[in-house]
């Protein structure tokens, strides 16, 4: 099975994917590792302005479909039975995983507040230091990404708002539903 994980930055994505990792065996894939390889061999640091330059650069030279198929290729290369594919963006990119493995998709959002206050913990280059810099921020994600018709197409959606705890709850309420 192939879990997709989507959401706003800051929402709490990879801690989703990690739950799925710890408590039921997946492995994750995390989409922006792909750039961030890139970049890498290019010896580009992969600040999150460079990572969207790159995205777009690689789509409009293979194909829209460049990083869902390098996804693709990994689990299978892999022969992975069990993935979660963290950092899933465009709805386009959505679109392609769910048409070509079927993929059931979790958005997860936060309030803003929140997502501010853990992209300051996380301290990660290139992240916004100011509520201001951090609305701006979310807005330029919003107008690149159109993360709310990502939302749209997700299958589940989880608010992760509050505790560790009510988020566990959530996961393990989509875990039910899919019943893995």
């Amino acid at each position: 099975m192939i879990i997709g994980v989507t959401g706003t930055i800051g929402s709490g994505k990879d801690t989703v994917a990690n739950y799925f990792v710890k408590k039921k065996g997946f492995t994750k894939i995390i989409m922006s590792d792909f750039l961030r390889k890139i970049e890498r061999h290019r010896k580009v640091k992969p600040l999150r302005d460079n990572l969207r330059r790159l995205q777009h650069e690689i789509k409009q030279r293979y194909g829209e479909d460049i990083l869902v198929e390098m996804a693709i290729s990994e689990i299978a290369e892999r022969d992975l039975k069990k993935a979660v594919v963290s950092g899933i963006r465009y709805p386009e990119e959505a679109k392609l995983f769910k048409k070509k493995v079927k993929m059931p998709m979790i958005f997860v959002d936060a309030d803003p507040k929140q997502r501010f206050l853990r992209l300051k913990k996380r301290d990660r280059q290139g992240d916004p230091k100011t509520s201001h810099e951090f609305d701006h921020f979310d807005a330029i994600e919003e107008a690149t990404f159109h993360l709310s018709k990502t939302k749209k197409l997700a299958d589940f959606q989880i608010d992760n708002s509050k505790t560790l705890d009510h988020l566990e709850k959530q996961i393990q309420r989509v875990i039910k539903k899919l019943k893995i």
